[in-house]
């Protein structure tokens, strides 16, 4: 049994309308998160991290931009578990599982990363690296998850 009618990820859309539901929520219940997502905005400058090289940074701490990160990061690696889990109770296709199980890692990864920017334990030019990271580690626990989902078939 498949979760699509043809090529439909309907279990994709409910991901997709779960974003929309925390975003909107986050928005309609946090005071100023708008003003406070602009200021953050305007709060870049250019940093030279080499001779000629800059990359934009925020200069100041934004902790209700990082605490909307976190919670946002939580409230989706959730809803990406559970729908793994609807995945597996389906039997969805293995790709679609392992695209799922990515989802995971990385907003687990982006909640961890906001976490660190709230706690200020972390310098905002080394945001860029770990998100790279994250993005890596996401793309890799997807292949990787392929990879063995195929070797398990040929067993």
């Amino acid at each position: 049994m498949s979760s699509s009618r043809g090529d439909r990820d309907f279990l994709g859309l409910v991901n997709f309308g779960a974003f929309l539901v925390v975003v909107g929520s986050f928005f309609a219940f946090t005071p100023n998160l708008v003003e406070k997502f602009r200021e953050f905005i305007m709060d870049f400058e250019l940093l030279e991290i080499s001779q000629g090289i800059y990359l934009p940074v925020v200069r100041g701490p934004h902790p209700e931009v990082y605490s909307f990160l976190l919670w946002l990061g939580i409230a989706m690696a959730v809803t990406n578990a559970l729908i793994l889990l609807a995945r597996y109770a389906i039997r969805d296709s293995v790709r679609r599982k392992a695209d799922t199980f990515s989802g995971v890692i990385f907003w687990a990864g982006i909640a961890l990363l906001a976490d660190q920017l709230l706690r200020q334990n972390l310098e905002f030019q080394a945001v860029y690296s770990y998100f790279i990271i994250i993005a890596g580690v996401s793309v890799l626990s997807s292949g990787i998850g392929l990879l063995l989902a195929r070797r398990a078939s040929r067993s």
